[in-house]
């Protein structure tokens, strides 16, 4: 009932709890029944903040004159920013595990 009561205020929830006590497969639950989609994202030691919000990526470009072809930087969306910008439910897994600037990362995004 507390999880239901806090979906009703426009702000992220942190669940905490022992290992296999279902905090995973609740939220999973809830998101399906209210026909959200979810996005699980498993943090660890070697996640990065680029991971979550993107980065400029290499992308060849094609050559139409019959020269060599460059390559070209392009914005590529992380995951939680995709999730973000689509509307879904972001469950951040593991969030013990995540260095410090991923947690500062986070922190000043969902601050807002």
């Amino acid at each position: 009932r507390r999880v239901l009561r806090a979906m009703q205020i426009a702000k992220p929830i942190l669940l905490e709890g022992s290992p296999g006590v279902g905090k995973t497969s609740l939220i999973a639950a809830l998101a399906s029944m209210s026909g959200h989609n979810l996005v699980r994202i498993n943090l660890s030691e070697q996640t990065d903040v680029t991971d979550l919000m993107g980065s400029d990526l290499p992308v060849p470009d094609d050559a139409d004159n019959g020269q060599a072809s460059s390559t070209s930087f392009k914005w590529c969306d992380g995951a939680l920013l995709k999730a973000i910008k689509n509307g879904d439910w972001v469950l951040l897994d593991e969030l013990n595990l995540a260095s410090q600037s991923v947690l500062e990362g986070l922190n000043s995004c969902l601050d807002h």
